[in-house]
Formats: C-alpha cells, structure tokens, sequence
C-alpha cells in the first residue's frame, strides 16, 4: 500500500493517481518492523506444547532440550550446517559475478534513473534566454520573466543564477539588520527609531514576497528548458528533478533558514529580548508596555506573513513540479505544455498581471447579496453558493444531453477538455465568493459595537457558516458529485462503450484524454478548497487572538491583511 502525500488516501501500489484528489504525489508506507525475539524464553512444561494459538515451528523452538549426552554430537551438526552454508554463499556470489557481467547483452535491462547532474552531463540541456521567451504560448503573451536569464545556456548555470540572485537579496537584507541594530542598541534609540524598525519589517515582508515570485519565475524557466531540450521523456523526467532539489528544498530552504529563522529570529533577539528589556529605571512602565507590545505585534506579523508566502510558494513549487514529472514519466508533452501555460498563468496573477483567465462562461453571478446582520448573511451565503454548484450542475446536464455518444464525443473532444476546466474555473469562482462573504461577516462583527469578548466568541459562528458549511458545499458537490458524474459518464460509460467502433490507439487515447481532464479538474478544485478553507481557518484563528488579547485595532489589521490575499485570487 501507499499513501497519497496530498490528501492522506490509502491506494493500492499499482496506482497512479489519487482517487481522491488526483495527484500523483505517494509515499510507500513500510510494513511494521518485526518484533524483537526474546532469548530469555523459559522452557514450557509439556502442558502448554499443543497451546492453541502456538506456531508449530516455536513449538519446536520452544521444547527443544539439548541432553548432556548429546552436545557434541549436536556441535558437529551445527559446524557442518555452517559450512554448507558458506559454500552455497560462495557459490551464489560467482553466479551473481558471471550474471552481470553479461547484463551488456541484455536488451531489457532497466536503465537505473539518473540525477538531474547525471542527465545534463550526458546530454546537454542548451537553451538561451530568448529562445525561453520565444517558447511562451499564445496563451500567455502578456507574460515575461522579470528575471535575468541572460548567458544562461545549462540547467546548471541556471541553478547557479538561482543562487547568486537569492543570496544577493538575503544579503542585502541582512546587511540592512547589522546596521539597524548597530545603531538602535538602547531603549531610548528604539524609541526614537521605532519608525524605522517597522518599515524594516515591511521591507522584509515585501523583499520575501519577490523574492519568492523569482523563485516561481525561475522554475518555469527551468522547466521551460527541459521541455525546449533534446533530452528523450525518461531523460527529461530525470531532468525535471532539478525542480525539487535546487529550487523547492535548496532555495525555499533559505528562504525559510535566513529570512524566517536567521533575520527575522535576531531581530526578535536583540530589539524585543535585549534593547526593549533593558530600559531605564525611570521609563513609564505603561509606555514600556505600549512599546514593547507593538515591537511583538510587529515582529509577529512579519515572522507570519513571511512563512505564508514561504508555504504557499514552495506548495506551489513542488505540485508544478510534480505536475510535470507525472506528464513527462507518462511521455505527455501536450498535458505538459499546458501544465507550464497554467503555471505561468498562477505567476502572471502574482504579479497582478491581467492574464485574461477569469472564466467567462460562468452562467452564475458571484456578487454579494444585500444583508443587514449575521443571521441574514447565513442564510444568504448558504443559499447563493448552492445556487452557483446548481448553476454548474445545470451546464452539465445540458452538456451530458447534447453529447450523448461515443461519436458526438470523438467531435466534440475540445468542449469536453473545456468543461472540465469550467468546472475547476468555476470552483475557484465560488470559493472567492465565499471569502467575500466571510470578510463581510467579520465586518459585522468588528464594527458591532459588541465587547472584545463577545466579537471573539461570534467569531466561531462565522468560522461555522464559512470555513465549515459554505466550503463544504463546494466540496460535496463539486468535488464529489458533479465531477464523479462526468466521469461516470464519459470515462466508464460512452468511451468504455465505444472500445470496439475505433482503432484500439485511437479508443486508448481518447480515454487516457478524459481521465487526464477530469484528474486534472478534480486535483485543481480540492487544491482551491483546500488552501481556501487553510486562508479561512487562519483569518479567523488570527483575528480571535487578537480579540481575545482585547485588541480591536489588531483585529481589523488581520481583516485588512485577509482582503489583501482575497484580492490577489481574483
């Protein structure tokens, strides 16, 4: 059995893809290690020789009784046993000896896979900067790299790049802290300073946030290359690799080993630990307290909004890669290609760039409806999200009607690859709606007038009607109904039922198309719900500590920090 890395599903070994969210990602899960034998058993009496229950071969262990008489004899025994056991050993060795040494002949041998270094050493994987913008598509012409590519020919120089330019942006941050904290060393400095040490914060934040859009940059370049390489799929499947080695654990790593636990850990240190703890004797200690909160507050916020922006990049990172991996170990470049056209489409909105993927067939209308209180907005959002799913539900009853046999289906394959995205693009649709909403609530709450203590306890209902009721909505329904639906209906119904009309490759082929579709829609609409529901659970948990510290105006930043990332999904 393995274990799917993204959902936790059990599957069998033979599986390729997750049944429950259609990822490829698994890890093995290895058998339990055998107990450790006892070698103080007591000899059983003969009462207990037939126990049920008793192995027979630990029977015999366990009553074996070596007589006085008998220990030489038995000596030998052994001795003898041992070296024919050492003999069969030999023999073994020689045959294994003369079997590879004839693995050359061999025309089936398995070809062990080789590291990403391996593979470029080989054959050289040879792409210049503007070969790597003349390969974006159609698709996304508004896109380019802000990032430097020029002279970079190997995926090796590349790697080094990656580096150079991390390292060089790391540094200047840390350059900035010695000499923020060489010349704040004192309460009274601090005091004066504080400004400055809260925009120093935002650097950070702000410094990370490119920085990881780079870091996104930089593997669509890198995959850009493997696809425009010479390289056959096994070799480019090898290549690939480097994804994950150099920018999802080399460089997310630094990110989190310098920014979150290097600057940002010493800043704690040394302005919160040392300077603010060492004020004078005759500072007013309400003042210390006000001081001394905000440096924590601020320090929190940035130490957070740093490590959201590490997770949600190297997440990304690693599915784009595995992603690709999956299609290149099946020898798909299409699903490839269009893997690297959504990735790049994932940046552009990044960047704020207008990338023109708003799905416009959406048939149902995400803006918020009119509510005067909480109980109202229940209500409305519960009944607007199911009104979207039923929208979409309808679409696909239309499409199941119109394309209702195997020969409608073979002309009318682009619709359906279509649909499928639809229904992922309106998942996406729907759960920023539901965003909407709870930002809506939170703002009911805070601006009620109500205690501190009251807006963190109502602050559970709107986690129960968002993150519980609303999400589940789209998970149930979406992820669960309508898309088992589709596949019920195409995958295991008309295509099953048309193997024998078609060419065996060309019958193949448009099934391998619609599981791909729908693994794809169904891996990308438990992605959205996933992280929505994460964004969601931490809003409210943030803004409930806040609440119940007593500070309002914390609150409303979290809210305002909430908006932000809502904006950014659009």
């Amino acid at each position: 059995m393995k274990k799917c890395i993204n959902c936790g599903t059990m599957l069998e070994d033979d599986a390729k893809f997750c049944s429950e969210c259609g990822k490829s990602n698994f890890i093995t899960e290895e058998p339990s290690p055998a107990p450790e034998l006892k070698t103080d058993i007591p000899i059983q009496t003969k009462a207990t020789e037939n126990a049920p229950g008793t192995p027979k071969e630990e029977r015999s262990k366990q009553h074996t009784v070596i007589e006085p008489e008998k220990k030489n004899k038995t000596a030998l025994i052994v001795i003898t046993v041992l070296i024919a056991l050492v003999l069969a050993l030999v023999a073994g060795c020689i045959f294994l000896v003369i079997h590879f040494t004839k693995k050359d002949n061999n025309p089936k041998e398995i070809e062990t896979p080789k590291t990403t270094v391996q593979a470029v050493e080989e054959e050289k994987v040879e792409t210049t900067a503007s070969q790597i913008s003349e390969s974006n598509t159609k698709e996304n012409a508004k896109f380019s790299y802000d990032i430097n590519l020029e002279g970079i020919t190997t995926l090796e120089e590349l790697e080094d790049r990656i580096d150079e330019d991390l390292s060089n942006t790391i540094n200047n941050l840390s350059s900035q802290y010695d000499t923020l904290s060489t010349k704040i060393d004192t309460y009274e400095k601090y005091r004066k300073n504080a400004d400055k040490i809260s925009d120093f914060y935002e650097t950070i934040v702000s410094n990370t946030e490119q920085m990881c859009i780079m870091l996104k940059e930089y593997t669509a370049a890198y995959a850009r290359m493997v696809l425009d390489s010479d390289l056959n799929n096994q070799k480019k499947y090898n290549a690939i690799e480097g994804i994950e080695d150099a920018i999802y654990e080399d460089a997310c790593g630094k990110i989190l080993d310098e920014i979150y636990d290097g600057i940002l850990e010493k800043m704690s240190n040394h302005f919160y630990n040392d300077v603010l703890d060492d004020q004078p004797d005759n500072v007013d200690w309400d003042d210390w307290y006000d001081i001394s909160s905000n440096e924590y507050n601020q320090w929190y916020d940035a130490s957070s909004g740093v490590y959201d922006i590490y997770y949600d990049t190297a997440s990304d990172i690693y599915s784009f890669y595995s992603d690709m991996a999956s299609e290149l170990y099946d020898g798909d470049t299409d699903r490839a290609e269009k893997k690297y056209e959504r990735f790049l489409q994932q940046i552009g909105k990044d960047k704020g760039l207008d990338t023109d993927h708003t799905d416009s067939k959406a048939v149902f209308n995400t803006a918020l409806r009119t509510t005067n209180t909480t109980e109202e907005l229940e209500q409305t959002v519960e009944s607007h999200v199911s009104e979207c799913v039923q929208a979409l539900r309808n679409e696909w009853q239309a499409l199941s009607e119109d394309i209702n046999t195997f020969d409608k289906y073979r002309k009318n394959t682009n619709t359906i690859e279509e649909f499928h995205t639809h229904i992922e693009d309106s998942a996406s649709q729907i759960l920023v709606m539901i965003c909407d909403y709870g930002i809506k609530y939170a703002e009911m709450i805070l601006n009620s007038g109500i205690s501190t203590k009251k807006q963190y306890n109502a602050f559970e209902d709107l986690r129960d009607c968002i993150y519980e009721d609303a999400c589940s909505i789209v998970k149930d329904e979406i992820y669960e109904d309508l898309l088992k639906d589709v596949q019920k209906y195409y995958y295991d119904g008309i295509i099953k039922e048309g193997k024998d009309s078609v060419s065996y490759n060309e019958w193949s082929e448009l099934r391998s198309d619609a599981y791909g579709w729908w693994s794809d829609a169904r891996s990308g609409v438990y992605s959205a719900w996933s992280d929505t529901r994460g964004d969601l659970y931490s809003f409210c948990s943030d803004v409930r500590g806040e609440l119940y510290s007593g500070d309002s105006e914390g609150a409303n930043k979290e809210l305002q920090r909430f908006q932000q990332k809502v904006e950014k999904m659009k």
